[in-house]
Parts: C-alpha cells; structure tokens; sequence
C-alpha cells in the first residue's frame, strides 16, 4: 500500500511538472547556455568594441538594443509561447506588428547597424533581425525564440553589462561577438 502510495505521488509530480513547463514556456530549443556567463575576456573584448562607437551615438544604441529586448520579453517571455502554436493566431499576429511601419524592428536593427563598425556586432544584430523575420515567415517558434536569446546576450552582457537591474542574466552563449563562428546566430546568418 505505501509503494503503491509513493507510486502515485511520484506520478502527480511529473504530472504537474509537464503541465507547468508547457503553460510557462519552457524553451523548444536546445539550451546553450543560462548557466555560466560568458568568459570575462571575451566580455571585456566586447566592451572594448563599444568604445569605438560615437559617445553621442552609445547611450541611444544602448537604450534602443534594451527596448529590442524588452520587447522579445513580451512576445516570448514566460507563458507567451503557447500563442504561437497556432500559425495562424493572435501571437503571429503581434509578430507582423513588429515587422511593418513605425515599430519595424528590422528597420531599428539595421539602424543601429549603421552606427557601428564591429563586424561581430552588426552579424549578431542582422542574425536577430532576420531571426525574427524568418521565424514569422515560417512561423517557426524556435527561430523566435532565438532571435530573442540573442538580443538578450546583446544587451545583459554587451551593451548595458554594467547597467541593467533586474531580469534574468542567463547567458546563452549565441552571440558572435561573444562566442565566435561556433554561436547559433552565425548559423541563422545562413538562413539569408
């Protein structure tokens, strides 16, 4: 009767911990990082790259990368993931928001693009950028994700590393500028 006991308590756990996992978003792509942050070195390297943008210029690119950020926060942020099984629902929908006018974050990307002169920085801001967009076109939950995980290590590890309060500081290790050729958004860069 205990073991049988034991048995069905063990058997409600997983339960509960698949239905949770899936309401809250657990990610659909395989994990790269959220763990240990990236090497000091190759984070002082990316600071040092930052240096060479105009002063002027650096603190609205730095508020605009974090704006990206907080925007991938609301489109894919915990419990958001669900809206997109749909291909044809209400999260796409959002997504094509981004995609069009004033909002255009490819637009914005490619903006700062302009003001930089890191060959690394510019493949990981285009590799978000077309992130996103390829992920609307195939409605391609995973690529969405992405896109989001690298405008995350951008901004909690490059751009604001010393600034930003709050939020998650896993790292995911997808960035050229912090990873080199072996990270995910060299391979989205593939996808032009």
């Amino acid at each position: 009767m205990i073991r049988l006991k034991r048995f069905f308590t063990i058997m409600v756990c997983i339960v509960m911990l698949s239905f949770l996992s899936s309401c809250f978003g657990a990610p659909l792509v395989e994990e790269k990082g959220g763990i240990k942050p990236p090497e000091e070195e190759k984070v002082e390297e990316a600071q040092k790259e930052l240096s060479n943008i105009n002063l002027q210029e650096l603190s609205p690119i730095k508020e605009e990368v974090h704006q990206l950020h907080l925007i991938m926060n609301n489109l894919t942020g915990w419990g958001q993931l669900g809206k997109y099984k749909d291909k044809s629902g209400s999260g796409w929908e959002t997504v094509a928001s981004y995609l069009a006018g004033e909002n255009s974050i490819v637009d914005r990307v490619y903006d700062i693009i302009a003001k930089i002169d890191s060959e690394t920085l510019k493949q990981d801001l285009e590799a978000f950028a077309l992130a996103f967009e390829k992920a609307y076109e195939k409605k391609d939950i995973d690529l969405l994700l992405l896109a989001h995980r690298i405008v995350h290590d951008l901004d909690y590890w490059v751009f604001n590393y010393k600034t930003v309060s709050g939020g998650s500081r896993n790292y995911w290790g997808v960035t050229v500028t912090l990873e080199g050729d072996k990270a995910s958004a060299k391979e989205v860069l593939n996808l032009k």
